[in-house]
């Protein structure tokens, strides 16, 4: 199983209020839509203890998938362009990590 956690800063602009609204609201439509979707999650941060002088994270992305052929497909679709265009106009700053899981307690 392949994980991407994908974190976001929300832009300078705006509250993070604001920014849950527009992941909630808006953005998660096309993750329900990618193909080959085993499970996603969204998670708001609603604090942070340390960011080394630079702003912190606002809102994190898990999205399992079979296989990262699996992962290719989805976001060379449609809808996977179409949602990174999307994610591309309200973050100031996006770190994405693709990951295979373990899990140890569950």
């Amino acid at each position: 199983m392949i994980k991407v956690v994908v974190l976001l800063r929300r832009p300078q602009n705006w509250t993070r209020e604001r920014f849950h609204r527009w992941w909630l609201d808006e953005h998660v439509a096309y993750g329900m839509t990618l193909p080959n979707l085993r499970k996603y999650r969204v998670c708001l941060v609603t604090g942070s203890t340390s960011h080394e002088g630079r702003e912190p994270w606002d809102g994190i992305a898990e999205l399992w998938f079979d296989s990262r052929a699996a992962l290719d497909d989805a976001w060379s679709s449609e809808v996977g362009e179409a949602a990174l265009a999307h994610s591309r106009e309200s973050h100031s700053d996006r770190l994405v990590l693709i990951t295979e899981e373990h899990e140890l307690i569950g």
